[in-house]
């Protein structure tokens, strides 16, 4: 402001200026002018001095790749093991095998064709009471404990189907953990054993009982919990044997069987046979080949 007012003082003492009127009012607007653009000036650059200056953050651009990493980062891979693929094997594919149950599968060893497979087998046996009761192969005459029949010698195969017998027993849930139990000893016994989880057969139409303790109801949902015991990458599977012996109803075929819940002589072949369908057999590829399918109180001791 000092000087403008010297420059305006100047102005008005020259001589010149002073005689010529209009010139002296061109220079006085010309000066006011360029004074009020020095002014503006000065007020932005004040006005922007004084305000922060602003920081904005632009997220980095994230390309297709960096997107997946991203996301594998924040949730963790789930890996799925791929469904096995069972193979077509002969009778010589059992001459390595235990099979553990009640009596339908002391009916398999008495009256079925598969005579060089080794049985672990009683009348009433349940889940519950394997590890304890005396069995074994019936051919045999045998009475040992599970843990004794399991150190005689190291199986190549080890199939179980135990649950009718314990149907009006416990909740599933407490099933599958005693039968998840159950297993655990059975793999530390036999290391390098393939385990076979074989369904629980389905009864016939006329023994199925929805109000009683023998239902199919009942026997799927435990069917189910035993299916997600199975563990691929521990060489545990199941078998899904009612595939192979029910109606279109669900219920075991009542062509065969006398009982509604045991199969006849006649018809363990189709048990057998669907055994030989759905084998695992470690490194080797056979010419027929399925792959396994997607899927899941009182005690009955008379039941078998």
């Amino acid at each position: 402001m000092y000087q403008v007012k010297k420059f305006l003082r100047a102005v008005f003492r020259n001589p010149i200026l002073r005689n010529y009127p209009l010139v002296l009012a061109f220079v006085i607007a010309i000066a006011v002018t360029n004074i009020w653009k020095l002014g503006q000036t000065a007020n932005k650059i004040d006005n922007t001095s004084s305000v922060a200056p602003s920081v904005t953050t632009t997220a980095p651009m994230v390309t297709g790749t960096q997107s997946a990493d991203a996301n594998a980062a924040a949730v963790p891979a789930v890996t799925t093991a791929p469904a096995p693929t069972f193979q077509t094997v002969d009778d010589s594919y059992f001459d390595d095998a235990l099979f553990i149950g009640d009596s339908r599968t002391e009916g398999l060893a008495l009256y079925g064709s598969l005579t060089n497979a080794d049985y672990f087998s009683s009348v009433g046996l349940s889940i519950y009471k394997v590890t304890e009761k005396a069995a074994g192969n019936p051919n045999l005459g045998e009475s040992i404990t599970l843990s004794q029949k399991l150190s005689q010698k190291q199986y190549g195969k080890v199939y179980i189907m135990l649950g009718l017998n314990e149907l009006g027993t416990g909740t599933t849930d407490s099933w599958a953990q005693t039968y998840s139990q159950v297993i655990s000893q059975i793999r530390q016994a036999q290391p390098d054993a393939i385990i076979y989880l074989q369904s629980i057969l389905v009864v016939s139409s006329a023994k199925d009982d929805p109000s009683g303790s023998i239902n199919n109801a009942t026997i799927n949902a435990r069917n189910q919990a035993l299916e997600a015991l199975a563990n691929p990458q521990d060489k545990i599977f199941y078998l899904n044997v009612n595939e192979a012996v029910m109606d279109s109803s669900g219920c075991l075929d009542a062509s065969l069987t006398s009982d509604g819940i045991h199969l006849l002589g006649n018809s363990l072949s189709l048990w057998e046979d669907y055994l030989k369908q759905h084998a695992i057999v470690p490194g080797s590829a056979a010419a027929a080949s399925t792959t396994a399918p997607t899927s899941y109180t009182t005690a009955v001791t008379a039941a078998s």
